[in-house]
């Protein structure tokens, strides 16, 4: 009896083990996105490790939402940006190929052996480059020592929680009960405003933190200390978003600058303007509500450690509006939709979840499987919210040969 293979399999079996995204189109625009990271090693990027640090020795004894925001800025600003060939939508926050990022804030007392363990680990081995080892070990290993969230975790246990959590003579190694999750990660589980964000862009979002300011009762010291720094936090957070799509329509216009490919040339013109206009002003269009959506998802990587689900949410839900006005005036057909959401899932599928600890890197390694992309379901009124999008993504995500990201559908009596 032969086995019943899926669509991917089939491809799979028929080109020799080889993934591929279509079987008439061997040089389709995401077969060489995939091509060009899939058979890489995994590096790891110190640049947001590097630029965090940076900025949390210059803002010391200020208010936390302050430093952070602070930081996310400095980052935005500092960070190199990448476009790569082909792609469509662009913000990734790391370098090409496969990459994991550095947050010291949580485990950076593993940093001085990670460096020279990662390599050969047998779990979820990672590529380091010199420079960066030594950049790791004289800029941002010494800052924090005694500062990280590992470290006050198990600082705070009682004698008898500590010998069957940690090894009390070291206190860097689990024992029998593996509880340091909170220590992988500094992210719960939620899901972004992704349509306030893309209907309204980061600059309404700013003008509503300046005026919540202009209320606030500067004689209580509740809305003169702890609220004010909240919403100035706001107004930088959205100020680093801001400056990070738009350096990234400056890389997009230098490259078109270059650019002998006329199809490609176009291409970049128009990254460059979808970039210059989100996240900072309302999306007009399914592209640049896609690209927004983008942008706040690869972000919330830069602020924090997405080692939980910090998810795409319903994306049939908030970005139907865009797909349907686009397709009933001509300017997107289903095609292009399903290209556009795969240059998304090939933008993540390149994001290692990268574990610092010994007991993390035992524990998760690779795809985090968090960012799941959710379909279907009802909408706030009870009915059901299945849309033509709805169809859209799971077609496509039948078809896209990666288990990454996850598919959640949402079925009711109705």
């Amino acid at each position: 009896m032969s086995a019943v293979l899926s669509p991917q399999e089939e491809r799979i079996v028929k080109n020799g083990g080889k993934i591929v995204f279509s079987s008439n189109d061997k040089k389709s625009r995401t077969q060489k996105l995939y091509d060009s990271f899939s058979e890489s090693k995994s590096y790891v990027d110190v640049e947001r490790a590097k630029y965090f640090t940076e900025s949390f020795k210059e803002t010391e004894g200020q208010p936390l939402n302050l430093r952070w925001a602070r930081a996310l800025y400095h980052i935005a600003e500092k960070i190199e940006v990448y476009i790569e060939p082909d792609q469509l939508i662009v913000g990734r926050v790391g370098r090409t190929g496969k990459y994991g990022l550095i947050y010291p804030e949580l485990d950076g007392c593993f940093l001085e052996q990670f460096v020279h363990q990662a390599k050969d680990r047998k779990e979820s081995p990672f590529e380091i480059e010199p420079e960066d080892v030594k950049v790791i070990e004289e800029e941002i290993a010494p800052y924090w020592k005694g500062k990280t969230y590992y470290e006050d975790l198990s600082q705070s246990f009682p004698e008898d929680v500590l010998k069957v959590t940690y090894d009390p003579n070291d206190r860097f190694s689990s024992r029998y009960i593996v509880n340091e999750s909170s220590a992988w990660r500094s992210a719960l589980q939620w899901v972004h405003d992704y349509k306030k964000g893309i209907d309204e862009g980061f600059a309404a979002i700013k003008r509503e933190a300046l005026a919540a300011i202009e209320q606030l009762d500067e004689m209580n010291p509740v809305d003169s200390i702890d609220k004010k720094a909240f919403y100035e936090a706001i107004q930088i957070t959205c100020d680093a978003i801001i400056l990070w799509a738009h350096r990234h329509s400056e890389k997009a216009l230098a490259l078109a600058r270059e650019e002998r490919d006329e199809q490609r040339k176009q291409e970049l013109l128009e990254i460059a303007r979808i970039t210059a206009k989100v996240p900072e002003y309302p999306a007009e269009s399914f592209h640049e509500a896609l690209q927004a959506q983008y942008f706040i998802q690869m972000f919330s990587r830069i602020e924090q450690k997405t080692g939980a689900t910090i998810s795409n949410g319903r994306m049939d839900q908030y970005l139907w509006p865009y797909y349907k006005k686009d397709k009933e005036a001509g300017n997107i057909t289903p095609a292009r939709a399903r290209e556009l959401f795969t240059c998304v899932w090939l933008g993540m599928a390149q994001y290692q979840d990268l574990y610092i600890s010994p007991a993390g890197a035992k524990f998760n390694e690779g795809y985090a499987h968090w960012e799941a992309v959710t379909i279907g379901g009802q909408d706030e009124n009870g009915k059901d919210a299945t849309n033509e999008l709805s169809y859209l993504l799971l077609e496509n995500k039948r078809e896209f040969p990666l288990n990454y990201p996850d598919l959640a559908a949402r079925i009711h009596a109705g």
